[in-house]
């Protein structure tokens, strides 16, 4: 079987036994010469009367091993790398042979085939038969040699036996040899073809990393898709890559982005809308399948023409499919070489492809929340808009009553409308809570800083508060502030009353108090109350958004679990921080802190 016809390992083991063999004869040959050029000098000291025609021999056998050098150059067949070395072995041995009979030496070829026998076996990498035949010349040679001088066969029988024992242990030598050496090729294949497997897999994977990274933090941007492509070109060694996306309202796709193609190109293909199965953009991609295109000239789907005007010598075609559906193709090419892709570049083409069809169902569950957000944020905006209106009308209307505007009130009838307020209030914070949520949540919340005098500030929060100030409870207020503060006075005003709001909700008894003063070239603003306390696993999680202490149905304190969310991101924009400790049952301290670089110390004050 030629070369060609085998599989690739069974080629490479047919090299390497070539490879050998021709090494390994050649070796022998010139052994060969040196035995025959000693045994020469020999025969010239003591076989003087026969020199002649032993030197002929040996002028033979040196012909033969030069002969069988010459036949071994280049890069013989495998036939011819075993066929030499056995001729030649066969023509010095016979000879040889021919040579003892001559000058009546029993041991010179018979000492020598015993050990050309071990050693063809153990060095030339020929296998069984060979050295079958081998064993056989050699040794048969070596025994006829001795017989002939001795003149009987039934003389020298043990010696033929022991002699004939040591051809076939060489054989089965030989045989043990080559399954050994076949063996140790078939393992170093396997290690290579695995080294290489795991190789390769590290060189996708990496690249596939680095799609994946490129792909998450481009995310949603106008780039994303051309930094695939130069990625996708690199890694499949392509003269250019292209993004096709369909458009499944218009049933046409588009291009997308692309690396690599000329700017003429790119203007020509940037105007043209591909229908369903006008080429094979879409349509005849399918999920999961490559559609690859050898050579431009010789295939029946995309017309020449357009392939030449495109610059296409070959292309590879990876759908990007996402839930069995086709949201485009990306194709990979060369502009003069023809030929199959690799098996690299198919699995890299189909795993860019998958990472890309994520990224583009990323994007846009991405586009698609948040254009849910901005719906909610715009109706939230606007139920609490329309929420404040009458809600105003109800607060205002009964101040007018407890003012006596409507005549004088009875106890039980000042009781109520207190009770009223009270509820109007907790109502207004909600629905103001709300908005203030709904603006930083948009993004829309700006820092605006003007100079704040904090006790105004102070003394308008103690008047809107005064209606949720419970029965039994006394608010306090510490302020040891002399200072006008640059910030943004509506958010700290909300900050405040939030706070505010929460120790007055939980406490029952006791008091509230609000402390105001300079530590360390810093606010520190605290609200303590002697309120219900907060279990200590709650305490890492008061500040997210909707949650509640206590979230049951039964729970006794009303709200919706936005006020500290506010505060925090409130504070957050404001340069500051707040901190929490509390005990059950003891109450809590709420602390923010506001860096000095934001404040603006008054001097007459």
């Amino acid at each position: 079987m030629p070369t060609s016809a085998l599989p690739l390992s069974d080629a490479r083991l047919h090299d390497e036994t070539v490879r050998l063999l021709v090494e390994r004869a050649r070796m022998a040959f010139i052994l060969v010469i040196a035995a025959v050029l000693a045994f020469a000098v020999a025969d010239a000291t003591v076989n003087g009367h026969v020199l002649g025609p032993l030197l002929a021999i040996a002028a033979l056998q040196i012909a033969g091993a030069v002969a069988g050098v010459a036949a071994l150059r280049g890069t013989p067949s495998h036939a011819r790398a075993v066929a030499v070395p056995l001729v030649v072995l066969s023509l010095v041995f016979i000879s040889g042979a021919v040579s003892d009979v001559l000058s009546s030496n029993a041991y010179a070829t018979l000492t020598m085939s015993l050990l050309a026998a071990l050693v063809s076996a153990a060095f030339l990498p020929w296998g069984l038969w060979p050295q079958l035949v081998a064993a056989t010349t050699i040794i048969g040679a070596g025994v006829t040699a001795f017989t002939v001088v001795q003149g009987s066969l039934a003389a020298v029988g043990h010696l033929v036996v022991g002699f004939a024992t040591t051809g076939a242990a060489s054989v089965f030598i030989a045989h043990a040899f080559e399954r050994s050496r076949l063996e140790r090729f078939r393992a170093s294949e396997a290690l290579a073809l695995s080294k290489a497997q795991a190789e390769e897999e590290a060189q996708v994977a990496s690249v596939l990393v680095r799609v994946g990274e490129t792909l998450g933090a481009r995310l949603g941007q106008p780039d994303m898709l051309g930094a695939v492509n130069g990625l996708a070109r690199d890694a499949l060694g392509c003269d250019w890559s292209s993004t096709f996306i369909w458009d499944d309202a218009r049933k046409v796709a588009r291009l997308a982005a692309t690396v690599g193609t000329s700017p003429d190109v790119v203007a020509e293909l940037g105007d043209v809308e591909w229908s369903l199965g006008s080429v094979p953009v879409v349509g005849a991609v399918r999920p999961g399948a490559l559609l690859e295109i050898p050579d431009a000239a010789a295939q029946p789907l995309v017309p020449l023409a357009l392939m030449r005007r495109m610059g296409v010598a070959s292309a590879l075609y990876a759908p990007i499919t996402a839930g069995g559906k086709v949201l485009g193709t990306q194709i990979h090419g060369y502009a003069a070489r023809t030929g199959p892709f690799t098996p690299r570049q198919r699995r890299l083409a189909l795993g860019i492809a998958h990472s890309t069809a994520i990224a583009l169902e990323n994007a846009r569950l991405i586009s698609d929340l948040q254009a849910a957000s901005r719906l909610k944020s715009e109706f939230v905006a606007t139920m609490s808009h329309e929420l404040r209106t009458p809600l105003n009308v109800i607060t205002g209307y009964t101040d007018m009553l407890r003012e006596g505007a409507a005549g004088t009130l009875t106890s039980t009838q000042e009781e109520m409308i207190a009770r009223i307020q009270r509820s109007g209030a907790e109502l207004f914070d909600l629905v103001t809570a709300t908005l203030d949520m709904g603006r930083i949540e948009a993004g829309r919340e700006v820092v605006t800083r003007t100079p704040v005098e904090l006790r105004s500030l102070f003394a308008e929060l103690g008047r809107e508060v005064e209606p949720l100030i419970p029965d039994g409870v006394t608010l306090h207020w510490d302020l040891d502030v002399g200072a006008a503060m640059l910030t943004d006075r509506p958010k700290l005003k909300t900050v405040l009353k939030n706070l505010l709001g929460n120790a007055l909700k939980f406490t029952k008894a006791g008091s509230v108090t609000v402390v105001a003063q300079w530590r360390s070239e810093v606010l520190t603003l605290a609200v303590k109350d002697t309120g219900v306390g907060i279990p200590r696993d709650a305490l890492p999680v008061i500040f997210e958004m909707f949650r509640q202490v206590d979230g049951s149905d039964s729970r006794r304190f009303g709200g919706v679990g936005l006020g500290l969310h506010i505060v925090q991101r409130l504070v957050t924009l404001l340069g500051g921080t707040v901190d929490v400790a509390s005990t059950v049952g003891a109450g809590s301290t709420f602390t923010v802190r506001v860096p000095a670089t934001l404040v603006l110390r008054a001097t007459g004050t």
